[in-house]
Parts: structure tokens; sequence; C-alpha cells
């Protein structure tokens, strides 16, 4: 046990829905014994403080599934600016993949505390493509795709987009995955980032996140109180940043 990531060494019983579940249900309807598989194997927890993290950059991270709270990837310049690729929200999984990706070995740290499970016999059972958890394993496929996909949007975010664009993008895109994981109504979600996490995120100063959000807020489109964020106008906002939001689903 360190200062910086508590392992609690006993089993963690998985409730039978938890935001990981769900959230690969939507890609394939999983088998009650692929469920059972997840909740079987991933059985030790982890606590990471905020400003923790999980790994340093250049080493693969560690395979875990995120219970509670938001971490981010990122990259820290020798100057001290950051950029965050993407956030890694409950139901996530880090470190699935049985192939090395560059994105498992971005440094990867907490923004909150994070509740997880280590998830490394998971990804073992996996490997060995057994045609009981085809679906499961076809499940995980389809969310580093839509990770891709996410990555994608946020290149086209930074490269393209107004201010306002870029801030209406990511809302939309984090309410879309919170809504699969079953974290949030239609129009309302919890948004535990700071304007600072924001700016880094989306290659705007901290001044300018602060401008656009005030913006938003006056002109009707969104609504902000303690740390719950309101979509008020969403059909403008889909259609002010060109917003998809499709995520792969197996058939």
């Amino acid at each position: 046990m360190t200062s910086r990531t508590l392992s609690v060494r006993r089993s963690l019983t998985v409730p039978a829905d938890t935001p990981t579940l769900r959230l690969l249900n939507t890609a394939a309807r999983l088998s009650d014994e692929e469920r059972a598989l997840v909740r079987r194997l991933c059985v030790f927890q982890e606590v990471i403080a905020a400003g923790e993290p999980f790994t340093a950059e250049g080493r693969a991270v560690t395979p875990r599934l995120i219970l509670s709270g938001w971490a981010c990837r990122q990259r820290v310049l020798a100057d001290g600016q950051r950029q965050i690729f993407s956030f890694l929200l409950p139901g996530d999984g880090v470190g699935l993949s049985a192939e090395p990706r560059p994105l498992d070995e971005a440094a990867t740290v907490a923004l909150t505390r994070v509740e997880c499970v280590d998830a490394v016999m998971l990804r073992e059972i996996l490997a060995l493509q057994d045609p009981r958890h085809d679906r499961l394993r076809r499940a995980l496929i389809a969310a580093r795709r839509y990770e891709d996909i996410c990555l994608l949007n946020h290149v086209v975010r930074l490269g393209r987009q107004s201010a306002v664009a870029r801030l209406a993008h990511l809302l939309l895109e984090l309410r879309d995955r919170l809504h699969r994981a079953g974290l949030c109504s239609h129009d309302r979600m919890h948004l535990p980032l700071t304007q600072e996490a924001l700016a880094d995120a989306l290659g705007l100063s901290l001044v300018h996140v602060s401008r656009t959000l005030g913006q938003m807020k006056r002109n009707r489109l969104i609504a902000m109180q303690n740390g719950w964020l309101t979509l008020l106008d969403e059909s403008y906002l889909r259609a002010a940043c060109d917003y998809g939001g499709d995520f792969p689903v197996l058939h």
C-alpha cells in the first residue's frame, strides 16, 4: 500500500448492475454468463486520490474498470502546459486490449477520487477467445472503437471549431457517455470538471473558457449550479457544433 494508491486487499462484491455493464450492454446484449464473468473476475478494489496517476506516461496502464469518479489521459509539456486527450468516466475500462494501444500508454490521472477494480484476469480470460464470451469481447472492441471516434472528434474540435462549438460538442459527448452508463438524465448531468480542466481539454485559456460558459448561460443554452449542468437548448447546441454522437452497436 502506498500513499498514492490505496489497494483494498479484500474481495469486493461487484453489483449486478454497474456502469460498466450498462455501457457494454449498449453495444451488445450480454449473456447472463458474460455479466457474471465481469462480476466474478473484477473483485479487487482500488481507490485513487484526486490528482494522483493511474500510471506514468510511456508505461502501459494496469487493466481496470472504473466504478466511480473521473480521470483523464493527458500530456504535460516542459513549460507546465497540459493537454487533455480524453476523459475517463464511471463505466469506462482502461488497459483491456490484448494488443498495445498508444492511449493505454498515455499518462492517466484521477481528476476526482476514483474507485476502480482490477481487470487483469478479465483481460486474460477474454484473450483466450472462448466463444461463450464472444459478445463481451466484441462489446469491448466497440467501446475501444468509440474511443477512437471520440479522439478524432477531439482533433476536429481543437483544429476547426469555435470556442462555443468546442464546449458544446464536449458537453454533449460527456452527457451521451454518462447517459449510456445510466448515470444522468437526458438533459442534466453531474459535471465535476474545473474550468482549468475544460481549458486544458479544449485548447483554450482559462479566461476564454470562463467567458464562453458565461455567454452560453446568458443565451439560455446551459445552466450550471453546484456541480450540475443542464442542457437547456440541445437542438441549438447540436446544430452549432455539428454533433453526431453515434455509438457503435452490434447487431
